[in-house]
């Protein structure tokens, strides 16, 4: 089972290195962590872009992409569409975002699906490397479906056991998050956690458990539903994968390592290997980071590992 962080970064040197294809690598923070990611052997990457752009900001970091195979294109579009076709083409391992909206690589990994008629809901899956749990929890979909309906909600969790079957995961843990209330009627998110814990029992997921639990509340809480006191929270009853009920509370639940003792690594599972979406505040070790876990996924799934 791959556990930490620092687990992944050594195994992204040994399966290393993979090809990446790098969606417009103009700022200096991202050719940085693709020039860094190249020197420590875990990628052979192939920057797709404006070439004047990616000159000037590889001089800028002493990055010499002379070597580097490059793929001229201004259109923000069609850089994300090429970016894509290679990786289900298998030319190759993973794509990663550089200064490019995700939007535009959203569309290009739906329209390739598509056509690939997989049917797959694609979705964000941010990874926490929690210190104290030796373990990683997640919280899904965190960059994609808005207000994701139940059975948008059953693809998120498929996209996320896949995932953590291929990290080594035998039974993830899930927990549909929502919120309740006294009076006024059940919320929608609830309703949602009870329809997928039945999917759940008739096998829909495979090898994982749907929990009780809805809240963080209900993780840390003694049976008496009491907090006796922070230093008696047990953090192992943080299931593996947190539901979120929409995009806006995932996004901003996941960003909250900026604060807390937490490092993050979000990637969208493709049925051809992993897409990177490095956040815009994100910097160069963050941005290195997210490229060892897509050097680590890629191997696995090349391997067969699930």
């Amino acid at each position: 089972m791959i556990s930490t962080l620092e687990q992944v970064n050594r195994l992204a040197k040994e399966k290393g290195p993979k090809k990446l294809a790098v969606l417009a690598p103009e700022d200096s923070e991202f050719m940085l962590a693709v020039k860094k990611s190249r020197d420590a052997g875990y990628i052979e990457p192939i920057l797709i872009g404006d070439r004047e752009k990616m000159k000037t900001v590889a001089d800028e970091v002493g990055f010499d992409i002379s070597t580097v195979e490059q793929i001229p294109e201004i259109d923000r579009q069609a850089v994300a569409n090429l970016g894509t076709a290679m990786l289900f083409s298998g030319d190759v391992d993973m794509e990663s975002k550089g200064q490019i909206p995700t939007s535009y690589i959203y569309r290009s990994i739906i329209k390739e699906e598509s056509r690939a008629g997989t049917g797959r809901t694609i979705s964000v899956i941010s990874l926490w490397d929690i210190p104290e749990l030796n373990r990683f929890t997640s919280f899904t979909d965190t960059g994609v479906n808005i207000h994701p309906d139940h059975k948008a909600k059953a693809a998120v969790i498929n996209n996320a056991v896949f995932l953590f079957h291929i990290l080594g995961y035998p039974r993830p843990r899930i927990s549909v998050l929502s919120g309740q209330r006294e009076f006024g009627g059940t919320l929608p998110s609830y309703e949602d956690g009870k329809l997928l814990k039945e999917m759940d029992a008739a096998g829909e997921f495979g090898e994982c458990e749907i929990v009780e639990a809805t809240s963080f509340a209900e993780f840390f809480l003694d049976r008496g539903g009491t907090l006796i006191s922070y230093q008696d929270i047990d953090l192992s009853n943080l299931p593996e994968i947190l539901l979120v009920p929409s995009l806006d509370t995932g996004n901003i639940l996941c960003k909250l390592d900026f604060f807390l003792d937490v490092h993050r690594r979000s990637l969208v599972m493709t049925s051809k290997g992993p897409a990177l979406i490095p956040s815009r505040s994100d910097f160069c070790d963050s941005i290195m980071g997210e490229i060892a876990m897509g050097v680590v996924v890629a191997d696995r799934l090349r391997e067969g590992v699930s």
